[in-house]
This record gives C-alpha cells, structure tokens and sequence, in this order.
C-alpha cells in the first residue's frame, strides 16, 4: 500500500512520505519533552505505516533521547556487545571515525530477542554524504511471487555474529535484556516474520548476520539467501534520508533493513542511538510462543 500524500495524525502532528512504500517526517513536534497520550499514539501508528519516521531541529540530552523512547517500549542496554556512553548505559555513540556500518542489516537479530526499533539522533553530519537508507521487509515479501512467499513461509534461518561471539568469549559474558549470557550463541528465526502489532507478514534475513536456512543444503541455502537479499534492497522498497545535526531517526527493527552509506570521508560523523526491547519474532514457520 502506497502512503503518497502529506496525512493529519493527532490534532498537532503531520506525516509527510519521503516514498510510496517506506519512510516520513513527522514536522512540528518537539519530542525533548514528553507527548501527549494521542501524540504516542499517533506517532505509533506512523511508524507501523511506514516503518522508519523521522523528525528534524532537535535538541536531546541522553536522557531525554532516553525518555522519548520509554513511550514507546522498554529501553534495552546500548548493544549486547559494544560499550555505551559514558553518560549513560542505554546510549550507543554512533561515530564514523571508529565504525561505519556501510551494509544491509537488521539490527542485533543474533540474539533471540532482536531489537523491537532504534532511535538515531545525529549530533554532527557531513555537509554532503553519510546519508542512511532504509528498505521495507514487509513490501518485499509481498512483492514475491506467490509460489516464493509459499517456500518462504516454511523456512527458519540461523543468525549469528562470530565476531561479536569471539568477543563475548574474550570477556566473559554479555549483558540483554537485563540477563546475563556467558556466550553468543547462534539464534533460530523464522524467514518471514509477522509484526506483533499489525499481523503484516514480512521477510526477516539479512546479509551481515543471517548465517543459512536450517536444513538446507550449503548451495541451496546459499542461493536462497541471495535472491532474498537482492530482492529486499531494490530501490521501489527503499527511502534515503539526508542528514542533519539535531535529525532524529526512529525505525521499526522488525520491518526493515538499513545502510548507512560510507561516501563522507574524514568529515565528522557523530551521533547517539537508544533501542528499544524486542519480542522473540514468530512467523509461519515459527508460531508465537508463550514466554
């Protein structure tokens, strides 16, 4: 479904589309302080339509970054591997200077309870380059060929970091969600995933952490694999979002993939990310389960 035109939510709250399939700005809210009950709801509402929304001229302190999060979930740790800020634990410094996350990902889907949705807030942006980009998983799905989606509904990947996992084991443990881990073990997810709040059906594989489709050969997993990632990343499914110092991101971990293009060179590249505690994704292949 097609989201073209500017549409009213709330009394005080406008959502302006960036595409047809993905992405809006949401225009004179000031989200440093808290929103009103309809506001939340409103802003809940954009980001299950469109799946990343985003809001220029902020000013947010970690907390008050923080703060507008916890009305819309609970606030996990900044990531189960990487440190946080020092002035907080549930802030993540995003910086180009020591990490660039230039590829198609999902974030943190090699722990069970991948991420329910993130929120970037840019401190200092290139004046050209270092845009992000955004592709929706639940408009890929229902772009496949009906016989595609079929074969897609019965199968379960295997997600895992072996990276971040040598790194767990360096140390001892992780922290998420509040527990304690001692290692990164692989995670089982459905390959179509259905959101907890809409019952829309999506794809649920990425490039950087899905590993193989539980039992299927090397050469079919393979081939599988790589024509659901072509697939999700074609441009009709995609928005690109220009940076600006005080630009907020909020994206809905659960429907989306995103890249940040690594175009900007030595200029500085700087920002602040708060997550938000996810659910264990269920699917076709995979039926909710009570935890």
């Amino acid at each position: 479904m097609g989201h073209n035109s500017a549409m009213k939510i709330a009394s005080s709250l406008s959502v302006h589309p960036l595409s047809p399939k993905i992405g809006a700005e949401i225009w004179d809210v000031d989200i440093s302080t808290p929103l009103a009950p309809e506001e939340v709801a409103a802003v809940r509402d954009a980001l299950n339509t469109h799946h990343v929304i985003f809001f220029r001229d902020q000013a947010l302190t970690p907390a008050q970054q923080a703060d507008f999060a916890r009305q819309f979930g609970e606030v996990t740790e900044a990531h189960p591997v990487l440190p946080a800020i020092d002035e907080s634990t549930e802030v993540l410094a995003i910086d180009g200077k020591v990490d660039r996350a230039s590829w198609w990902h999902t974030d943190v889907t090699f722990t069970e309870t991948p991420a329910m949705g993130s929120i970037l807030y840019m401190l200092e942006a290139p004046a050209v380059g270092g845009d992000t980009m955004w592709a929706s998983l639940q408009d890929a799905y229902d772009a496949l060929a009906p016989v595609v989606r079929t074969m897609c509904d019965g199968l379960i990947a295997i997600h895992h970091d072996p990276w971040f996992a040598a790194d767990v084991e360096a140390r001892g443990g992780y922290e998420w969600n509040g527990t304690w881990r001692d290692k990164l073990l692989p995670a089982l997810h459905p390959v179509v995933r259905t959101h907890p709040e809409t019952g829309r059906n999506g794809l649920f594989v990425n490039a950087q952490f899905t590993q193989a489709l539980l039992g299927l050969s090397k050469n079919e997993s393979n081939a599988i694999l790589e024509m659901l990632y072509r697939h999700c990343v074609q441009p009709e499914f995609t928005c690109r979002f220009r940076w600006r110092a005080g630009s907020v991101a909020f994206w809905d971990n659960r429907a989306t993939l995103h890249y940040a293009l690594d175009d900007y060179g030595d200029a500085p590249r700087y920002a602040h990310r708060v997550t938000l505690r996810g659910d264990r994704p269920f699917g076709p292949s995979m039926p909710a389960r009570a935890d």
